[in-house]
């Protein structure tokens, strides 16, 4: 059984991914890794856009739009 680990770049290529796949898309590549590392700040962005993903949605509809709030 193997370790899934990813390095995350600078916060610039984190938000222009997610603006380019969306949350959905962007919250599911990230919580497939057992560990990410990096930036401390693009860390801190993807927990909280997958926190806000689990928060904001029930069978994947999207309740409420907080990234734009």
């Amino acid at each position: 059984m193997g370790f899934n680990h990813c390095y995350v770049g600078n916060i610039l290529q984190i938000q222009k991914e997610l603006d380019e796949v969306g949350l959905k898309e962007f919250v599911r590549r990230y919580q497939k890794y057992d560990a990410i590392s990096g930036d401390s700040e693009c860390i801190d962005f993807i927990e909280k856009r997958v926190e806000l993903w689990h928060t904001t949605n029930t069978d994947g509809i999207q309740k409420v739009d907080l990234i734009n709030h």
